[in-house]
This record gives structure tokens, C-alpha cells and sequence, in this order.
């Protein structure tokens, strides 16, 4: 079933054109990811998509009796509003609209009971549309499982940013949306609430257009990538790493494409050359038609001439350097405990940090991640009774936040107040964070969330620090920016606490886990998918604990359980470091203008991926209720 379409959609704002000629249909069943840059219009086609928007040219069509649920990147409540009220603003319009036509009802006449009737039946009709009787229910089952249990009264001013989007995200899932329209919604999400949004659009009947720059996410839950770059859309098939092995695979042949026209509209810039001299040299006027003819044809083939590839847009040039430390304590906590009057988030924790490790802090929303971070940045020294931070620590914080930038201050003067640099210097720092000189003077109460980010990204280039504290350091980036940052944390000597949403990030730039968990901090080895696994393996052990007797057979299989999922997810791991390392020599072979061995790794690259889909077959054979 059709439930959406662009036709030569066009949007401007002002002299900037930000769709020009777009054009997607969109079907049950499809569920798709809208990748591009920031700014190059994702959330504008969604609004367009929604209603939300108008068009400056072109047509949307939305079938009627298609209902669309949409979850925006930022969302606002009143803040004294509860979590009920949010969310049962429809269901609340449908109940006093369905309650009025009761009681119109009860006093009808017998001329006019048929009209009644129909408005009685209509609004009963939309009521159970939406489940109407069993909503209040349905709601509190999904603020459940999305992280909000015993909320639902709760004030939606005391919730996080990561609390509020699930309140938006419930709201929308909550008209039962045959087309579900999601710009960014694992932003905020902690890693439980990630695998349920994961298991959800998996089984969601309807269509799904998802904005991510999660990779992960965009990996596991999308059949199709629709890819927005300069106002056009273009469509591939699977999920983002194939997206990008087909993309670089079309890039390698249209840059081979390019050099054989360049050589041709060299020659033939050669021919008109000589023709030139001929015809200036003689008084034949049968050279003169020939220059012209030539000539011609050179403009001609100049209109039709290939374009140069653009391998992306683009991306933030980051490098954190700093001197290596000669101490072997970067962080202690001693009996730490934080709670918010009865809520306790944590208590007498503990924790050690060698200088150089690499340490990812994860938790359920709520468990006190942030907290801790500011707590150890604004109170952590060498003298300290709980937070010890190592003698020859600089920290470096980048805020989830971002409350640590001066909202008053221009982004130029922000950089030279956090440390001594020329203007000159600070406009080649920030233009390596992809800011223009037109950008240098906006005041930073006026950017986005992304250009935030990479103004406090580009503060600790400039500050050097050898211990570098990040929370959600890759939100509002998109995903160029988020590997980028990703490849120069990897190359970061010094030491690290990074508090993330996104797996891939943190497999790349970790080492240790440390979950917040029940009042306390558990440590584990390893990055983040083996961390994962290794609390789905305790998880297993715990439900084969509490199995009655009577069910010995099925507590046989899950006590196998965990061994047998385990060996296939050492595989998907170590198969997954295989295709990263081939798309890595798919793109070298890109940069080398090697075209047959981009051929030989593409061929590769498909042989990966299909083991890859077929591993994951196996594992969720395997994982599968009994």
C-alpha cells in the first residue's frame, strides 16, 4: 500500500535552495534510512512529509485514511504538564468528542436520531481506531519498556532530554501510524532503549523513514538507504554498509568515467589548438569551418562531460594531541554516593582509571552518567576525600549540554577565550571543524546543537588535555563528522571517559565498560558489543536460576543458550572487522583510481555481507524464545 509520495518536490528558504527536483515513493513494509550532511535538508523533508511544511514547488500526496506518526530531533512540553497529559492529547480529543455524542444520544428525538446516530457512530468508529479503551494501558506498557516505568504522572519538566524523546517517541507510536516518520530517535536513548526501538521498527508492520546517523541502527533495522546531497534524493537498496560499499563501488567506476573524458577533452582542447595555428597561418577558408566545427564539438562535449566524483562531503579535520603523562592514576572514586532527595542514583561506588585507558560509562536514562561526569570535572583534585583526579591530570569536558560554552559570546570569541591564539590561528582551528568565515561572528545562543558540538570538539584541539571527559560527544553530528571524530579519538594518547548512545563509536574508541547498575559501577573488558554480550550471558544465567524444577528441559537449552550465541557473535564480530577492513581498501582502491582492484574487494566485500545476513539468520535462530 502507497502511503506517501514526493513528486519533483522543490523548498527554499529565502535564496537557499534546499530541495530542488526530489522525488520518492514510499510503501508498506519499506522501512528506510535518510541519510545526508547536516543542513542538506533531512528534517525539512520530513516536515514536508508530515504536513508540517508546504513545499515551494512540486506535490506530496499522502493517501487518505493514511495515518503518520512523527517523532521530531526537538521536541518542547510545558513543563508542568505530565507525562499522561503529553501523551494522550488525541485520546483525550477522541474520548470528549465520543462523550459528547453520548450524551447528544441520550437526549435525541426522533427526528433527529439518524443524524445523531451517524456523528455517534463516526466517533465511536475513530475511538476504537486507536484502541481507545485499552490506551491508557498500551501506554504505560511502552513507557515501560522504553526506560519510563512508574513515570506516567511524573512532571515532564523533571524528565532528561533522553526521558522527553521518549515521551515524544510513545505519542506517536501511540496512533498505531501506518507510516512512521522518526528524525533522529535514538538520540538520548540508552542502550536498552536502543535494542527496544531496534526490535520495534523490525516488527513494525507499516513504513518506517528513519534520520540516523547510528550506524549500527541504520545497519540492523533499514531495507533501504535514501541518500540527500545537493537537493536530489538516490535510492540503494540494504542497509548503511552496504549503502556505502555500493556507493564507493559507483564512485570508483564514475571516476575511471571522468579520467577517460578528461583525456578526450584534452585532446580534443589540442585539436582546436592546432586548428588555430592552421587556420591563422593560411588563407584557406575550409580550415576556418574546421576550427568552428571543432570547436563545436568541444563545447558540446564540455556540456555532457562527466562530473568529478565527490567521495562525500566535507568532513571535521580533528586532531586531540597531548604529552604523554608520566603518572599512573587518572581517576579514583572512593565511596562516592549522589542522590536526588529519595532517588538514589548512586552509592559508596567505586572506581579506578589508569592514565591511558580508554573507558566507556553506559546506564539505563536516569542512572546518573552526566551527573557524575560534571561532578568529577567541577570537584575532582588530587586532595579530594572521593573524586581523585590524577596530580598531572588536564581534563578537557565536552558537555552533553553543552552548558560549558558562553551562549553570549561569537564562536570566534569563545576560542580565543579558552586559550592564547591569534585570530588567524583560531579561524584555521575552526575551519577544520568545517565553520566558514561567515560563521565566526554568530553568537553561540544561535547555533544548532551540531555546530555546538563541534565548537566544544574544536576547544579541546586547542586545550591539549591529557584526560578528555565526553558526554555524547557525537550527537547532532552526522555521520561523516561522527567517524572522523571517531578516528581521531582512536589516534588520542592520553586518557578517556566517554558517555554514548552510539555502539559503533564506542567499539572504535573504547576498551573498558563501565556500567551504572543497581546503585553501583561494574567494570568489564573489552568494547561495548562485548560488554553486551556478556550481560545477555548474565542475564541467561539469572533466568536459568529462577527456572522451576518442573521445567528442566527448558532450562537445559537456555543453560546452552548463552555458549552457543556466544560463538556466533565471536564470528559476527570478527566478520564485521572484516568488512570494515575491506571498505577501508574499497576506498583506498577509490583514492588510487585503482578501478580493477576496487573490483576484486567489492566482490569481497558481497561475500562478507552475505555471511553476515546469514550469521544473523543463525543467531537469531539461536536466541529465539522457547
Amino acid at each position: 500500500m502507497l502511503v506517501a509520495s514526493l513528486q519533483n518536490v522543490a523548498h527554499s528558504y529565502g535564496v537557499h535552495e534546499v530541495l530542488t527536483n526530489v522525488s520518492l515513493t514510499i510503501s508498506t513494509g519499506q522501512r528506510l534510512g535518510l541519510i545526508g550532511a547536516n543542513g542538506s535538508g533531512k528534517t525539512t523533508m520530513l516536515r514536508i512529509l508530515t504536513g508540517e511544511e508546504l513545499p515551494s514547488g512540486g506535490m506530496v500526496v499522502v493517501p487518505k485514511g493514511v495515518r503518520v506518526g512523527y517523532v521530531p530531533q526537538h521536541v518542547s512540553y510545558r513543563d508542568d504538564d505530565s507525562v499522561w497529559d503529553c501523551i494522550a492529547v488525541e485520546h483525550k480529543r477522541l474520548s470528549e468528542t465520543l462523550r459528547m455524542q453520548e450524551e447528544r444520544l441520550s437526549v435525541a428525538t426522533p427526528e433527529n436520531m439518524d443524524q445523531i446516530l451517524r456523528a455517534y457512530q463516526a466517533a465511536r468508529d475513530d475511538y476504537d481506531k486507536v484502541d481507545g479503551d485499552r490506551f491508557p494501558h498500551r501506554a504505560e506498557t511502552m513507557l515501560d519498556a522504553l526506560g519510563l516505568q512508574g513515570k506516567m504522572r511524573q512532571p515532564v519538566g523533571s524528565l532528561s532530554g533522553g526521558e522527553k524523546n521518549v515521551v515524544s517517541m510513545t505519542r506517536a507510536l501511540l496512533k498505531d501510524p501506518d507510516f512512521l516518520i522518526l528524525d533522529e530517535p535514538a538520540n538520548h536513548l540508552d542502550y536498552e532503549g536502543v535494542a527496544w526501538l531496534e526490535d520495534f521498527i523490525n516488527r513494525f508492520k507499516g513504513a518506517v523513514m528513519i534520520v540516523s546517523h547510528n550506524r549500527y541502527l541504520l545497519d540492523r533495522v533499514v531495507n533501504g538507504i535514501v541518500d540527500l546531497s545537493a537537493g536530489l534524493v538516490k535510492y540503494y537498496e540494504g542497509g548503511y554498509s552496504s549503502y556505502r560499499a555500493t556507493r564507493l563501488r559507483d564512485l570508483l567506476a564514475q571516476q575511471s568515467d571522468y579520467i577517460a573524458n578528461q583525456k578526450r577533452l584534452s585532446r580534443l582542447e589540442q585539436l582546436v589548438k592546432r586548428f588555430e595555428q592552421i587556420a591563422r597561418a593560411t588563407a584557406d577558408p575550409a580550415w576556418g569551418k574546421r576550427l568552428r566545427a571543432r570547436r563545436t564539438q568541444l563545447e558540446r562535449e564540455k556540456g555532457n562531460a562527466v562530473d568529478e566524483p565527490i567521495l562525500g562531503p566535507d568532513k571535521i579535520d580533528a586532531a586531540f594531541t597531548t604529552e604523554a603523562s608520566q603518572a599512573k592514576i587518572a581517576l579514583q572514586l572512593r565511596g562516592y554516593s549522589r542522590s536526588f532527595g529519595p532517588r538514589i542514583l548512586l552509592e559508596d561506588a567505586t572506581l579506578d582509571i589508569a592514565c591511558g585507558e580508554r573507558v566507556g560509562l553506559v546506564g539505563v536514562n536516569g542512572s546518573g552518567k552526566t551527573t557524575l561526569l560534571r561532578e568529577i570535572v567541577a570537584n575532582g583534585a588530587w586532595d579530594h576525600d572521593v573524586i581523585r583526579v590524577g596530580p598531572s591530570q588536564t581534563v578537557g569536558y565536552s558537555a552533553q549540554e553543552q552548558e560549558i560554552l558562553h551562549t553570549d559570546r561569537t564562536i570566534m570569541e569563545e576560542i580565543r577565550a579558552t586559550a592564547t591564539v591569534s585570530a588567524k590561528g583560531a579561524f584555521a582551528l575552526l575551519s577544520r571543524f568545517l565553520f566558514a568565515r561567515n560563521d565566526v561572528d554568530k553568537r553561540i545562543g544561535e547555533l544548532s546543537g551540531g555546530e555546538r558540538n563541534r565548537l566544544q570538539l574544536a576547544r579541546l584541539m586547542l586545550l591539549k588535555p591529557n584526560f578528555l571527559i565526553l558526554d555524547e560527544p557525537t550527537n547532532h553530528l552526522d555521520i561523516p563528522a561522527s567517524e572522523a571524530i571517531e578516528e581521531a579519538l582512536d589516534n588520542y594518547e592520553g586518557t578517556l571517559l566517554v558517555v554514548s548512545h552510539d555502539r559503533y563509536f564506542l567499539d572504535k574508541v573504547i576498551d573498558r565498560v563501565v556500567e551504572v547498575r543497581d546503585h553501583s559501577l561494574h567494570s568489564y573488558a573489552g568494547n561495548f558489543t562485548e560488554f553486551w554480550h556478556a550481560r545477555k550471558e548474565e542475564r541467561a544465567k539469572v533466568v536459568g536460576r529462577i527456572t522451576k524444577r518442573g521445567q528442566h528441559r527448558t532450562r537445559q537449552k537456555q543453560s546452552r543458550l548463552p555458549e552457543d550465541a556466544a560463538a556466533l557473535e565471536r564470528r559476527i564480530e570478527a566478520t564485521e572487522q572484516e568488512k570494515a577492513a575491506l571498505e577501508t581498501s574499497l576506498e583506498d582502491a577509490f583514492n588510487g583510481r585503482d578501478r580493477r582492484a576496487g573490483h576484486r574487494v567489492q566482490k569481497e566485500l558481497d561475500r562478507v555481507n552475505t555471511l553476515i545476513d546469514e550469521l544473523y539468520q543463525k543467531w537469531m535462530s539461536v536466541t529465539a524464545p522457547q
